[in-house]
This record gives C-alpha cells, sequence and structure tokens, in this order.
C-alpha cells in the first residue's frame, strides 16, 4: 500500500524530528480520545430509554438473572445482550449502565486513527481521530444502547489491523484485526455487507492497479496471473497464521451465539453453551445452533431486505446525513478528489475506505428494511477517512497561507474552519444534549419517548422498592398479558402485551418491580387495596376507535396522582404514545 508523511529533513537529526513529530502525533490523538470519552459519558443516563434501548435492555437484564439466552435476530446480535448482562451484574441496572459499554467503545474510536498513521500524514491523522470523536451521528448513537456504532467502529479496527499487518508483516495484528472482525459479527446481521464491500474496495483498488501498469504485450490475463501468483506466495510463510485466525473468528462466533441455559427456553432443544463444554458430545449440535441456526434465524427475519422503492429510502435516509454527516460527506468527496488526482499515486488506505463509503450510501436504501437514521453510520465511519484528507488539506493551505503572507488565502481557509466547526459542534451539542428526544431532531427516531419521564419515574421506583405485593397494575386490552411469567425468557410471545409496556417494561424489571396486568376496568373499580402504581393508555383525539383508556377507570383512582407520560415521540392515528400513571399519594409521601 502507498503511504505518505508529512515532508520531512532526511539527516540523521531527521529520524529524531520523525519520533517527536509521532509523539507529538500519538499525544494529540489520545488527547482527542480523550474528550471523547467525557463527551460520551457526561449526562450519560439522563434521556429517556428509547423502545429499542429498553426492548434489548430488558433482555440483557433476564439475562443476569435467569442466565437464559438465545439469538433473536429481532434484538440483533448477542453481544450487547450478553456483556451487559455481566455488566448488570457488576454494577447494577441503569441507563447509565446500560449504555455505558456503546459509549467507551464509541469513545475510544479515535484511537484507530493510530493504526493507519503510515498512510496518512501527521495533520490527516489527528483529523480522522477529531473527526470519529465530533461527529454528530456517531456522538448521538455512542450514547444509545444500539449496535451500529459497536459495528461500524469494530469494522473500521479491524481493517485498521489488517493494514497494519501488511505494513509491519507482524502476526499479532492478524489475530487482533481478527478478534475485532469476529466481535462485528456478534452486533449486528449488517456485518454481512462489510465483506462485500470490502471485496468491491479491493476489486476497484485492482483495476486502478492494472490500469496504471498496462498490460503491455504480455496481455491482461498474464499481468492478472503474475500477480496473483505474487500475492499467493507472500501467504505462503502465513498459511498457519491464516488457518489459526479463521479458527479464532469462529471460536468467538460461537461463544456469542451459543445458546444458553436452554432448558428454560420452550422453543429450543440444541444444548447450551456450558452443557456442551461440560459433555464434548454435545459440542456439535451446541456449535451447529450457533452457526448454522444463528444463519436460519437471521434469513427468516432480515433475509428480504427493502421492500420499498429505491428512491423512497434514499430520500428517507438524507435528512440523517445532512443532519448528523453533512461535513463528513463534503470533506470525504474533496479528499478523495485531491488524493487520486494529485501526487504521485492515490494511496490505497484513502482510495479504499472512499469506494467503501460510497458504495454504502448508494447500497443501503436496497438492503435495509427500516429507514431509521442509524443506518447512515455504516457510510460516515468509512468516509472520515478520505474527510479526514480534505479536512487537514484545508489547514495546511491555511498555516501555507499565513506563511506565505497570502491574506485572502489565508482568511477563506480560517473562514471554512470555522464555519465548519460551529456547523459540527452545534449540531453535535444539540441532537445529543439539547434536543436529544425531540422531533425536530432528524437524528431522534419515532420510538424515542418524548416526555420528561425521570422524576414519575423515580417516583414509581421509590414507590414500588417501599411496597409489598404487586407494584404495578396495567390496565387495558393493549397492555393485558394472561400469563406474566411468559415474558421472563424470551420471545415474549405475540399478542402478550409486553412489546407495548416498552419502555416501562425495562424501568419495573430494573427497579424489580412485581406487576400484574387485567383488561376488565370492574376489578380495578372493586379492589379495596389498589397497588399504588396503575398505568393505562390515555383516550387519544387521532384515534377515532374504541379501546381500553384511563377514562375507563378515572373515577375510581380517587387519592391517585395522575402524570402523563409519552412512549413514543407523539400519538399517531390509533397508535396510541400517551400513557396515564396512577400514582398512589399515600404510597408517594410514605
Amino acid at each position: 500500500m502507498a503511504s505518505e508523511t508529512e515532508s520531512r529533513p532526511s539527516t540523521a537529526t531527521a529520524r529524531e524530528t520523525l519520533t517527536g513529530y509521532a509523539s507529538r502525533t500519538q499525544l494529540a490523538v489520545v488527547g482527542v480520545t480523550v474528550l471523547a470519552l467525557v463527551a460520551r459519558l457526561v449526562d450519560l443516563g439522563t434521556r429517556i430509554a428509547h423502545q429499542d434501548e429498553a426492548r434489548v435492555a430488558y433482555w440483557a437484564l433476564r439475562y443476569m438473572e435467569n442466565g437464559a439466552y438465545q439469538y433473536r435476530a429481532r434484538v440483533h446480535g448477542p453481544f450487547l445482550t450478553i456483556v451487559d448482562g455481566h455488566l448488570f451484574g457488576i454494577i447494577g441496572p441503569s441507563d447509565f449502565s446500560m449504555r455505558l459499554v456503546v459509549a467507551l467503545i464509541g469513545g475510544l474510536l479515535p484511537l484507530v486513527a493510530l493504526l493507519f498513521r503510515k498512510h496518512l500524514r501527521d495533520s490527516e491523522t489527528i483529523a480522522l481521530a477529531l473527526l470519529l470523536a465530533a461527529n454528530p451521528i456517531l456522538l448521538y448513537y455512542s450514547r444509545f444502547y444500539r449496535n451500529d456504532v459497536l459495528l461500524a467502529g469494530f469494522m473500521l479496527a479491524a481493517f485498521g489491523f489488517y493494514v497494519r499487518t501488511y505494513d509491519t508483516r507482524k502476526p499479532r495484528y492478524l489475530y487482533a484485526g481478527t478478534a475485532i472482525f469476529a466481535l462485528a459479527f456478534t452486533t449486528k446481521e449488517n456485518a454481512l455487507v462489510y465483506p462485500v464491500c470490502w471485496a468491491g474496495a479491493f476489486v476497484l483498488l485492482w483495476d486502478h492497479r492494472l490500469f496504471a501498469e498496462r498490460a503491455g504485450e504480455r496481455g491482461l490475463l498474464a499481468t492478472v496471473w503474475d500477480q496473483v501468483r505474487d500475492a499467493l506466495r507472500g501467504l505462503r510463510n502465513w498459511w498457519l497464521h491464516l488457518v489459526l485466525a479463521v479458527v479464532e473468528f469462529f471460536a468467538i462466533v460461537v461463544f456469542f451465539y451459543a445458546p444458553r441455559n436452554t432448558h428454560l427456553l420452550s422453543d429450543n432443544d440444541a444444548p447450551g453453551l456450558y452443557e456442551a463444554l461440560g459433555n464434548p458430545v454435545l459440542l456439535p449440535a451446541m456449535v451447529e445452533e450457533a452457526t448454522v441456526g444463528s444463519w436460519n434465524e437471521f434469513m427468516g427475519v432480515w433475509g428480504e431486505g427493502s421492500t420499498e422503492s429505491y428512491l423512497t429510502v434514499f430520500e428517507e435516509l438524507l435528512p440523517a446525513y445532512t443532519e448528523g454527516a453533512l461535513v463528513v460527506l463534503a470533506f470525504a468527496i474533496l479528499g478523495f478528489v485531491v488524493d487520486r488526482y494529485s501526487g504521485e499515486r492515490p494511496r490505497d488506505v484513502v482510495a479504499f475506505t472512499a469506494y467503501w463509503g460510497f458504495s454504502s450510501i448508494l447500497g443501503y436504501p436496497v438492503i435495509v428494511e427500516n429507514t431509521f437514521p442509524w443506518e447512515v453510520i455504516h457510510a460516515v465511519v468509512p468516509l472520515v477517512v478520505p474527510a479526514a484528507v480534505g479536512l487537514a488539506l484545508i489547514v495546511r493551505l491555511g498555516l501555507d497561507s499565513v506563511a506565505d503572507g497570502d491574506a485572502i488565502s489565508a482568511s477563506a481557509a480560517a473562514l471554512v474552519l470555522l464555519l465548519v466547526t460551529a456547523q459540527v459542534g452545534a449540531t453535535a451539542v444539540t441532537a445529543s444534549y439539547v434536543e436529544y428526544q425531540s422531533s425536530d431532531n432528524d437524528l431522534v427516531q419515532y420510538a424515542q419517548s418524548s416526555s420528561d419521564m425521570k422524576p414519575v419515574l423515580h417516583e414509581m421506583r421509590d414507590v414500588s422498592q417501599a411496597n409489598d405485593g404487586i407494584d404495578v397494575m396495567y390496565y387495558g386490552e393493549e397492555f393485558y398479558s394472561a400469563d406474566e411469567s411468559s415474558h421472563d425468557v424470551p420471545p415474549a410471545p405475540s399478542g402478550s402485551g409486553w412489546f407495548e409496556r416498552l419502555p416501562f417494561a425495562w424501568y419495573f424489571e430494573a427497579y424489580d418491580a412485581e406487576h400484574d396486568s387485567t383488561d376488565r376496568a370492574d376489578l380495578i373499580e372493586g379492589m379495596d387495596d389498589k397497588p399504588p402504581i396503575v398505568i393505562a393508555l390515555t383516550n387519544a383525539s387521532t384515534c377515532s376507535e374504541s379501546y381500553d383508556n384511563a377514562d375507563d377507570i378515572d373515577a375510581a383512582m380517587d387519592g391517585y396522582e395522575r402524570h402523563e407520560a409519552n412512549r413514543y415521540l407523539h400519538d399517531s392515528g390509533c397508535t396510541v404514545s400517551t400513557v396515564a400513571i396512577y400514582i398512589d399519594e399515600d404510597a408517594s409521601r410514605e
């Protein structure tokens, strides 16, 4: 791979200067990483759980409590469920601890810039770290309990380690890259798209090599064969490392995807991980379930891709690009074009990541089932590499203009950098800290609870922990479940009322609150000793159909204080967001 660094002296003293430059670059990247971690950890538990967060966190907490797990494609990969299940056992369940793993990995992502330092100028390496730290969509979803930042970050890190393997010829980087590559496959199903993008980018790089070098009289096929033969010879001494890396990959994937405590799961007869480790005869069946069984589950849920027209999906993703990645897109185009058409030759790393990112922009409208803003992450992360080239170019042009006394060019460069900093900073702060659950924020998805529920949730927590017996009663057909114990292990049965209780189901599980449900208003009216918390849908004006709601029981709730909160951003037709929360005033005072 072609590499490039800042212009440096060629004398012996230059080696000392080089060491100084490298250490300063590394310190700068570490400093950016510290700031990225702070930005992701501050007020991490403030935002109310999005329903997707609450759904996965609930099952992670149930896994902590009963150890039962099997892969469910709707919940995505096992990484967060298993890791957070153990984390909850150490520091307890909360919105902060729920998001902590994603925040830490998202905050450490700027360190990946150092893996590419042989192929980037020092200024570009620092610019890459800055973009990974401050990009609005990466910041927002690093503070969100989802797999997308993990998947994209793991894949960028894995690619970086593979680049370091090529640069240094040291096997340890191969094993590190493969471990991270395997972890990426435990996060989310569209990990399968990444090798496809990489293969396409590799073919484009190879085509450029063939175009640049020309086949001449030898012919195209002979030239291609010579290059393939040379590559195979280069891998000859690596065959054992490659075999071990494949074994490493499957060992990690099987460990995470293997079911656990399957005797608690009514629809899984395969042996669990720990049963198989205790009885090696069961290992083949366990491995088959972790691999083939997981593949079948994936294909049954996500195998069809998008069913809408390409342009419709592309248009629905555009707001997330303009809100969270406008600067990255602009600088990525600039960096790719300048690197491709200036200098001796394009740098492979810059071209590869540009092909990877631009193909993701064009390809995701074909494969995504839902046009949610977090899908944009998978194009943004690879594009930060060419974007760093473009950003560093503007900085260098400004500094060179100052040195040359060119006030106009220096002012233009300063203005561009000022506008970019203002746009990124304002968007990042607004999206992640000010309007983090507002419908005006294009990074906020509809299933984000929009009301400020925290004080009410804290009150419900205190009331439930002081109460004996049933703490929460859900009212209405929407919330009703004939068997509350059916929610103890995944999956919650369809129509059981569990999904409709989100995000409350997560909070009450974290509070260890006892709950029940009924679809009969007369039962609540006839109770002499009602539970201290009762929850029902409100009578939403957006829905003209008749359904069980708080009006049915309101007259019977004397002595209860009524609060209202939103499960979604707002009511939408007969998808009723607003719920009434009744809290016993005496229990609250106590």
